[in-house]
């Protein structure tokens, strides 16, 4: 094990060297069951499970701290990421579940057999994905969540992703999910492609989903449900031309924040709200927003934009989807770019009355 992250062990693929993984049948490349703080970097690799390795990685027992980068993970027979709480212990609401894993910088596709495999299935608390793309994985892009607890899955984070064309099994699923514990976020992430782009469900509370994109899913763009789903927060995404819903909320889902999102040409509505309690819309978009290129997926605002200045001034997001500070003028735009200022193109005056010394 490595002492902290100043002084990590790092297991690496040799500089300029293409190095392929392929773990046996049943198993995993990295398959940790300690219980330690590994402080554990991996780095580099290109992992095929051949549709029989069980995955690509897979941390359980309260294995802590431990940084996957830089590498593909394809072809596990389930799902490509699997972080767990423990393994066949009777009581696992008991056992620790904060967990401080890292996945960065990766390329998970083509995982699992049937809708319940993943990119990643993160089951613990105090994870960060970010600057990685799922796709053509079977159920959802990746999720925290946990089959039938609340209170394990806290304080992830998702951000800087791309979720597309998973739900390859035809059946209900998302590019991403957020569940199944306290405080989830997702950021600046896009989904396209999946059967939803991202949504909120179970056993949740506190989750937020802002500075988004969500665009042509098969179905939801935003879909937040579920009666144990409560005080969810979907704030300034762009929602475009999703082929159903844009932003759904419903199925007794309770005291649901919707405000300075964009959601429109959206097939059915550009936001439902269908037996839930609570609910509160405001500051958003449904009309024709001016992007630069909607059909191009270019999202930004043009200078005309109705969505300019008119969103809901909300502390907690500092910035839009790219990194431009929030708010520009005088309040927030709605949806996830705030437009830059336009530059003054007034040619300076010709100098007169010029006195050389």
């Amino acid at each position: 094990n490595g002492k902290s992250w100043e002084q990590p062990i790092t297991i690496a693929a040799y500089p300029g060297d293409t190095v392929f993984i392929t773990p046996p049948s049943g198993h995993a490349f990295f398959w940790v069951q300690d219980g330690q703080a590994k402080y554990l970097i991996i780095d580099g690799f290109i992992i095929d499970g051949q549709h029989s390795a069980l995955h690509g990685f897979k941390f359980s027992n309260n294995s802590r701290y431990i940084r996957v980068q830089n590498t593909e993970i394809k072809h596990a027979k389930l799902s490509g990421i699997m972080v767990s709480i423990c393994s066949g212990c009777s009581n696992p609401e008991l056992a620790p579940h904060d967990t401080y894993h890292e996945f960065i910088n990766l390329n998970v596709h083509h995982n699992g057999g049937n809708v319940h495999d993943h990119g990643f299935y993160i089951t613990t608390s105090h994870n960060l994905v970010e600057f990685s793309e799922f796709h053509h994985n079977t159920g959802n892009g990746g999720k925290f969540y946990h089959g039938n607890l609340s209170g394990v899955a806290n304080y992830n984070i998702a951000r800087n992703n791309k979720f597309y064309d998973n739900s390859t099994s035809g059946q209900w699923s998302c590019g991403l999910i957020l569940s199944s514990g306290e405080a989830n976020m997702a950021y600046k992430n896009i989904a396209y492609g999946n059967f939803a782009g991202f949504c909120i469900l179970y056993r949740t509370n506190n989750s937020r989903l802002y500075n988004n994109l969500a665009y042509d899913n098969a179905f939801y763009g935003i879909y937040v449900g579920m009666n144990t789903t409560n005080k969810s927060f979907v704030e300034n995404n762009t929602v475009y031309h999703n082929n159903g819903h844009g932003i759904f909320v419903g199925d007794n889902a309770t005291n649901t924040k919707v405000s300075n999102n964009i959601s429109y040409l959206n097939e059915l509505q550009n936001i439902t709200l269908q037996t839930q309690e609570g609910t509160t819309v405001s500051n958003n978009l449904t009309s024709n927003p001016l992007f630069i290129n909607g059909p191009g997926n270019d999202f930004r605002l043009n200078p005309e934009s109705p969505a300019i200045d008119k969103g809901e001034i909300l502390n907690l997001i500092s910035e839009d989807f790219q990194g431009t500070a929030r708010p520009l003028g005088a309040g927030y735009d709605i949806g996830a770019y705030e437009i830059f200022p336009e530059a003054d193109s007034t040619p300076p005056l010709t100098p007169r009355n010029l006195v050389a010394r």
